[in-house]
């Protein structure tokens, strides 16, 4: 009797042990999305009542050993990297355009405000009944960005063709999704999207224009440079 009571009371005070080593910690997090702050915290503390967002403040309450406390911090520290600026030049026949996104931002490359007869109607045919007589505004190439390496800089570029229609936004769009194309892009070169892209047949008709709908169309000139990436300043640490 005298042993399972011995049991029973170091049970009770190994637990007690266990409680008094977690943890009630407030992380704050900027820049990443509530979501994804909660969705890597779960990861970590599974427990549902552990974990507390307030996703208006930026604020997360995390009950945890200092261990896992301190991988949250760490965490929570990388997701709230200001994103990098990725800076852009793109010549669209005659005209040079400089653009300036986020990592992780889209970039809408203009093709032509007047896209062959061919393309138009090939993308009313997947509009619904009822907006298929809207005016077409042009075409252009989708293309979503990722920043593989930083020194040298490289980037991952995925192209959706989209043919857009309307005459008020919100425009109705044609995303070729199914038709998506990855390149590769780097600081030391122009790409020619004609080259890179031409050799499939719906890009070679995808990337002309057709001012006049009587005369035939026209090859359209568009070349991409990226030009580097703009790091964010860091804050120093001991600003008041």
């Amino acid at each position: 009797m005298r042993i399972l009571t011995v049991l029973y009371i170091g049970m009770l005070t190994g637990w007690r042990l266990c409680a008094a080593e977690l943890e009630t910690r407030m992380h704050q997090f900027e820049y990443a999305s509530p979501d994804l702050v909660e969705r890597q915290i779960r990861a970590l503390v599974p427990e549902a009542p552990r974990v507390s967002m307030n996703p208006r403040a930026n604020q997360v309450l995390v009950i945890a050993d200092a261990e896992t406390q301190d991988k949250v911090a760490a965490m929570l520290k990388v997701l709230g990297r200001p994103p990098r600026k990725l800076k852009f030049r793109v010549q669209h026949n005659r005209e040079v355009l400089n653009f300036t996104i986020a990592d992780g931002i889209p970039l809408t490359l203009p093709v032509s405000q007047t896209p062959p007869q061919n393309l138009i109607m090939q993308a009313r045919g997947r509009l619904a009944p009822e907006t298929r007589n809207l005016p077409v505004v042009g075409s252009a190439l989708q293309a979503h960005v990722i920043l593989l390496r930083e020194d040298p800089a490289v980037l991952r570029v995925r192209v959706v063709p989209a043919v857009i229609f309307g005459a008020l936004q919100p425009y109705q769009v044609v995303s070729y999704d199914d038709l998506a194309m990855d390149m590769m892009l780097n600081t030391e070169e122009y790409v020619e999207l004609q080259k890179v892209l031409g050799h499939h047949d719906f890009y070679r008709q995808f990337l002309l224009t057709q001012p006049d709908p009587v005369a035939a169309p026209r090859p359209v000139s568009l070349l991409v440079s990226f030009e580097g990436v703009e790091f964010p300043h860091p804050e120093s640490e001991n600003e008041d």
